[in-house]
């Protein structure tokens, strides 16, 4: 294979999830020359990824399977050759790693290998891991992979929480005593996801960004509704970890805390997890529940078929099964985005909502939830004679742009789709932060 790029700087960014890693490398335009992505990584089959590149097509492709139970950092290892091989004479500048969890960062960080406070660094956000193990681990072991392997690039963390500490206190303080000992990071709500959303929509809408009024629902195997008014994020559904809020493919979302106690009697002892050790609730909870315990599969496009497609074949107790998950997270859904557009409508001003806001691999795909969260408000579209609703062509289109709106013109309640492209926004936060060094 030819080298698919020579003689100039790139920059790669590295999502890591728990059983997967997506990677894209940039050239100086931005322009992707490199992507590709490892599914089932330490899963019950053998970890596999994928690469393409070939300038503006990414045209040719490359295959791997490894050998079952590789080791999470070793895959990424793997990956790093590949990428390696293709770049000829280029090299890797900058690295933006996207981490969950930055606990009260208000800045990417910025690591370089070799300085002073490189392992200190390090060390504060192993810290920050032990309380959230399930989202942050990956994250960092490849940190510490690309400070190893890349010594001459930046490696720039890029933290979910970084956009969501515009949140007011009322909002992300627990009704909870102070605890007595010390943690990692101050138990409050923090935020995830939808990063990227805001500076994509603003862009579709010609807008500044500080103009720009949304609620965002990104659904995936995890999931978030987001307040966003005046550019800012301003309250979240999920809390001091990604549990809380939706249900998700593996994750039971807000319950009462005391469920736990009696559902699982050894709740407290502790798990093997990824070569951590976590607590058996946070495994449950995060592990062995939502949609996966409800139905068994954590696909959400299975459980839609099974409940509403009269050909999918499946027995009557689990379409019956499905039916009723499918409705258990519409309700959850909609309480948290009723909630958000009711505020905002609500305030005494910057109350116009420029859009309701659907992302993530669910939110993208599922037209039956776009057009019954769509349809809840329209109560708004007849009380204000819009004439406006869900548009069933445009909302039934499989495709097109990366931002695409569903309703139609007029419409008090905007939809969108937005197929998120937070890779790319990773790459924009890290170059700032380089740009912004005194070396």
């Amino acid at each position: 294979m030819a080298p698919a790029h020579t003689n100039e700087k790139t920059f790669l960014a590295v999502n890591c999830g728990s059983s997967s890693i997506k990677f894209q490398l940039y050239d100086e335009s931005m322009k992707v020359i490199i992507a590709g992505s490892a599914s089932n990584v330490q899963g019950s089959e053998p970890a596999r990824f994928s690469i393409k590149h070939g300038g503006n097509s990414l045209g040719e492709k490359k295959d791997r399977t490894l050998e079952k139970d590789t080791p999470y950092e070793v895959v990424f290892e793997e990956i790093l050759k590949e990428v390696k091989s293709l770049l000829g004479d280029a090299s890797v500048g900058i690295v933006a790693h996207r981490i969950v969890h930055g606990g009260m960062a208000t800045d990417p960080i910025v690591l370089h290998h070799g300085d002073k406070d490189e392992q200190e660094t390090l060390d504060k956000m192993d810290q920050v891991s032990d309380l959230a193990p399930l989202h942050n681990h990956h994250a960092m072991l490849i940190v510490k992979s690309c400070l190893s392997s890349l010594p001459n690039a930046f490696s720039v963390l890029c933290f979910d929480t970084l956009f969501h500490t515009t949140i007011p206190d009322y909002r992300y303080t627990y009704a909870i005593s102070k605890p007595d000992h010390d943690t990692p990071v101050p138990l409050r709500r923090y935020g995830f996801h939808d990063a990227s959303i805001l500076s994509q929509m603003s862009e579709k809408l010609e807008k500044d960004p500080k103009d720009v009024n949304l609620v965002v629902a990104h659904m995936g195997s995890g999931g978030s509704v987001c307040l966003i008014q005046n550019g800012m994020s301003m309250n979240t559904s999920m809390g001091l970890t990604p549990l809380e809020g939706l249900p998700g493919g593996t994750r039971s979302g807000s319950l009462d805390t005391s469920l736990i106690f009696h559902h699982t009697k050894d709740c407290s002892s502790t798990v093997e997890w990824s070569g951590r050790p976590i607590s058996k609730a946070e495994y449950v909870l995060n592990k062995e529940s939502g949609f996966q315990a409800l139905t068994g599969t954590n696909d959400f496009g299975v459980i839609t078929s099974r409940a509403f497609d009269q050909s999918f074949k499946c027995t009557a107790e689990e379409s019956a099964v499905a039916e009723m998950t499918y409705k258990l997270y519409l309700d959850r859904l909609l309480l948290f985005v009723s909630a958000y557009v009711t505020t905002l409508l609500s305030s005494p001003s910057h109350n116009n909502l420029d859009g309701l806001v659907f992302s993530g691999g669910i939110g993208e795909h599922s037209v039956q939830l776009r057009k019954d969260v769509l349809n809840s408000f329209n109560w708004v579209e007849e009380f204000a004679g819009s004439g406006g609703g869900v548009d069933d062509a445009a909302n039934g289109q499989s495709g097109g742009e990366s931002v695409r709106r569903i309703t139609k013109e007029g419409s008090k309640i905007p939809g969108w789709i937005v197929e998120t492209d937070e890779e790319l926004q990773c790459v924009k936060l890290a170059r700032e932060a380089v740009r912004g060094l005194k070396l």
